[in-house]
């Protein structure tokens, strides 16, 4: 089956980027040039523009010196999606931390080689605002803030490409932290200035180790919140009267029940074949127990 009509339309646009007829920066021509250009419709061109603003390649600027320019690409669409896949449940926490100490790994060796003493100084700054913020119970900023440290680091590396894949990493965590909860501790304070020692004499095995170091309490303390997490939601959605419970208790009843009457045409498929009967007496009402045990 061949592509949409606007998936060509965005194939074709990315051609112009990646043969340098395009560049970051500049402004594409008007729709109806590019309509000709390109040998589409206005209306598939259209959604072609907004499949790649959405994808970080282009941006709509309004106004009389407006128009749709190219952008450097944008690290959010990547972080976007990585936190996206650890919420649906397609990346497990173990495989996320696995994947940064993997990669974590190999960019904290690039930055113990091309860090200057100012971009260390400046890591060093980081921890010391984050050891503030706990001490004054600002758990939010600090979370901000250790986050902010991997990313600094990663720049460290002075590899864009390596720099953007953490920054998604990074960005996943925060999704993490935001579904189950922080700690209120101070967590892995020592360890990194452990890693800022390291960085300071060059050595890379010994940042290594005080990343990996990070990386496993970081791990091990969000499995646990998560596994606290899930629990919670079992013991609310069992023990609560259904009237109660979290509206995502109810969903799948109603998904399943819309499907069912979706695929009736309106009705369900016992109601379309049943023909007129006499009433019956109503059921007796099911004891709370099944109830509950129904709803959890």
């Amino acid at each position: 089956m061949g592509l949409r009509t606007f998936d060509e339309a965005a194939e074709k646009v990315r051609d112009l980027l990646f043969n340098g007829a395009l560049r970051p920066g500049d402004r594409l021509p008007a729709e109806r040039e590019l309509c000709t250009l390109l040998g589409i419709s206005r209306p598939a061109l259209r959604e072609a523009l907004r499949s790649l603003e959405a994808g970080g390649l282009l941006e709509m600027r309004p106004g009389k010196y407006g128009g749709t320019f190219i952008t450097a690409g944008k690290a959010s669409v990547v972080s976007g999606a990585m936190s996206d896949l650890l919420r649906l449940g397609s990346v497990s926490i173990a495989e996320l931390f696995e994947a940064r100490r993997w990669i974590q790994g190999a960019v904290v060796k690039a930055a113990c080689e091309r860090l200057t003493d100012a971009q260390i100084d400046a890591l060093e700054q980081n921890v010391d605002e984050a050891e503030v913020a706990h001490a004054e119970g600002r758990y939010e900023d600090r979370i901000r803030i250790n986050v902010e440290f991997h990313n600094m680091l990663a720049d460290g590396s002075a590899n864009s490409v390596a720099a953007i894949v953490v920054r998604g990493l990074t960005h996943a965590w925060q999704a993490l932290m935001a579904e189950v909860g922080s700690d209120q501790v101070s967590g892995g304070i020592a360890y990194r200035r452990d890693l800022i020692a390291a960085l300071r004499n060059r050595d890379s095995e010994a940042a290594t180790l005080a990343l990996s170091q990070i990386l496993s309490t970081s791990e091990a303390l969000y499995k646990n919140l998560a596994k606290q997490r899930r629990q919670a939601l079992i013991d609310q959605a069992t023990i609560a009267p259904a009237e109660e419970q979290p509206a995502a208790a109810a969903v799948l009843p109603r998904l399943k029940k819309a499907s069912t009457v979706s695929k009736a045409g309106g009705k369900t498929p016992a109601a379309s074949a049943r023909k007129p009967v006499a009433a019956k007496p109503a059921a007796r009402p099911a004891s709370a127990t099944a109830t509950r045990r129904k709803a959890g």
